[in-house]
């Protein structure tokens, strides 16, 4: 079974040894990507059928027998009629009124070389001109703001509205009013069942959703798995997953006013789907225990805007133990890429490309335990990677470039309460981070390592005991005043250094780091371009510390001798 993601006008990364395929958008596609013109396509999938298969088909009958590709039902007569433990097979075309419950363990896949859009939206027509704009009349479907206040953002008020429109597979823009509606906005006028669009529907396709969530796994749908569909235009979620052992694969998770998928059991599998352009999160993750993301694309997230510093995310979990999401690229999200929020514990991030993201790369906050390491990180804001009231986090071998800050480490007084919870050693006090063999490059965006301790005005060196065999790089030292922000306590709790010798001489840490200032970058192929190999000669080839066998294991790598700095580059090859 392939596990790799084939979308037009990308180019592999191929983390060898068999650990990892991923994709990554070749220099100056990804941003040309980020409108709401965007539709990511269906993976091509070929998965066996089984001889005992069901068939469905948009205009599948319940009078047929379902037994053969020639002769489908109804998706509802076949989530009703098959046995668990069966697989019901989709023919391609559009799928309308799918709003289904799994009762059952039951495998739903794409018929081979077809591909299947499961719409949550209806196509509208009978319009009616008013003006300069066209009116629906009669119309029953409204999904009004159900969630948390803190959730919006003032200047986005109608994010938390559910109701979406498209024209030709292009998204209007909600209004709250019919005086506002210009082309390409549209207005639901829900009291007097009325849907107003601004932009002329006459010859072309105009489709609005009309149902909540695709599939929802409740009962004894545990076990299920759902490959190879493309799931869309959903008021909430594509998938809701509330049993344990689901398997989401090659499945294209798109255009859904909520999320992608939403988990709220343990032990789920997603794995090289591509889950972007949601409403407000790609994937959200809440109990949702040994939770393994792997080899997916999680991009453009967020779409509506929704408040970055409450929850939207290109994926998010809480009180979730033992994740472990690695081989994904996440980028352009709306948001923060990965955060692992409010007592998530031993979590493992590894292997993963985030980039482009408008709030920090990777985000731990208020959490216990975490490998973080062997990513690629760039151009996220503020922070490459935020360690944020959490105890714990160990940050090996990662390449981090043109963030804002590479890492961001900070402490707060919003100390745990819960008892039982600080007895795990879940305290919400930053302690233990281990920071090692990491390359953090800067190009004047910020300072490469930031962690003040004003908040407390304790020593940096409370939050961050371990530091060591990581390398920093700038172009300039009048570009790139300071490498690092570090607090050496009391009132000194903002201190600037501007070399690495003179931070290790006055906290004792980074005795084996290096420091290399030079316009010409000797660490990578071409980090402007986003070649992140290390090139023939680098300072980082052999350089770092051997890793502890968790870790190593972790990112696939034998323990026990050294490594390079950085990702590691024995299993990283970018082409371009």
């Amino acid at each position: 079974m392939k596990n790799t993601i084939n979308l037009q006008n990308l180019k592999n990364i191929l983390f060898t040894k068999g650990l990892l395929t991923i994709l990554m958008l070749t220099p100056g596609v990804a941003a040309a990507t980020n409108s709401h013109h965007s539709v990511p396509n269906i993976k091509t999938t070929h998965y066996a059928i089984p001889n005992d298969a069901y068939y469905v088909s948009p205009d599948g009958k319940n009078t047929n027998t379902g037994r053969t590709p020639d002769s489908p039902w109804s998706v509802a007569k076949a989530l009703a009629d098959a046995p668990s433990g069966a697989t019901i097979v989709f023919r391609g075309g559009v799928y309308r009124n799918v709003e289904a419950n799994l009762t059952k363990r039951l495998t739903l896949q794409a018929y081979p070389n077809e591909k299947p859009w499961i719409k949550g939206s209806i196509i509208v027509d009978d319009w009616v001109k008013e003006g300069n704009i066209w009116r629906k009349d009669n119309w029953e479907h409204s999904f009004p703001f159900e969630g948390q206040r803190q959730a919006i953002d003032p200047k986005y008020p109608l994010a938390g509205h559910r109701d979406m429109v498209f024209i030709n597979n292009v998204a209007l823009k909600q209004v709250d009013s019919k005086s506002k509606v210009v082309p390409g906005t549209f207005y639901v006028d829900a009291a007097n069942k009325k849907l107003y669009i601004g932009s002329n529907p006459i010859g072309n396709t105009v489709e609005a959703t009309a149902k909540k969530t695709g599939f929802n796994i409740i009962q004894n749908g545990g076990d299920s798995v759902i490959r190879g569909l493309g799931i869309t235009h959903y008021a909430d979620n594509a998938i809701y997953i509330r049993r344990p052992n689901v398997t989401l694969e090659n499945n294209t998770l798109t255009w859904n006013g909520i999320t992608g998928a939403l988990v709220t059991q343990s032990d789920a599998v997603l794995r090289g789907n591509n889950i972007s352009y949601n409403g407000h999160k790609g994937i959200s993750g809440v109990y949702a225990h040994r939770m393994l993301l792997e080899n997916n694309i999680i991009s453009h997230n967020n779409i509506e805007n929704f408040a970055q510093h409450w929850a939207a995310a290109g994926v998010k979990t809480i009180w979730t133990d033992g994740l472990v999401w690695r081989g994904n690229l996440v980028e352009h999200n709306n948001s923060i890429g990965l955060w692992i929020d409010e007592s998530t514990t031993d979590s493992t991030v590894v292997n993963n490309v985030v980039r482009y993201n408008k709030n920090n790369g990777i985000s731990m906050e208020i959490s216990h335990k975490a490998i973080i390491a062997s990513n690629v990180i760039y151009e996220n804001a503020p922070a490459g990677i935020l360690i944020l009231n959490s105890s714990g986090a160990r940050l090996y071998n990662n390449t981090l470039a043109r963030n804002q800050a590479n890492f961001l480490i900070k402490e707060t007084p919003r100390n745990n309460t819960k008892l039982h919870e600080i007895a795990k050693g879940i305290t919400w006090i930053t302690r233990n981070t281990v920071v090692k063999n990491n390359i953090l490059w800067s190009n004047a965006k910020g300072t490469p390592f930031f962690a003040p301790s004003c908040e407390l005005r304790e020593p940096s060196k409370n939050m961050i005991p371990v530091a060591d065999y990581n390398a920093y790089y700038r172009q300039s030292a009048t570009q790139t005043r300071n490498l690092f922000i570090w607090g050496i306590g009391g009132s000194e709790c903002f201190n600037t250094f501007r070399t690495l010798s003179a931070f290790a001489s006055t906290t004792g840490l980074e005795s084996n780091g290096v420091e290399i200032t030079n316009t010409n970058d000797p660490f990578f192929v071409n980090a402007q371009a986003d070649d992140f190999r290390l090139k023939a000669g680098s300072p980082a080839i052999g350089r770092g510390e051997p890793l502890p066998a968790d870790v190593a294991n972790a990112i696939g790598v034998a323990s026990g001798r050294a490594v390079d700095l950085g990702a590691v580059q024995s299993q990283v090859f970018f082409a371009h």
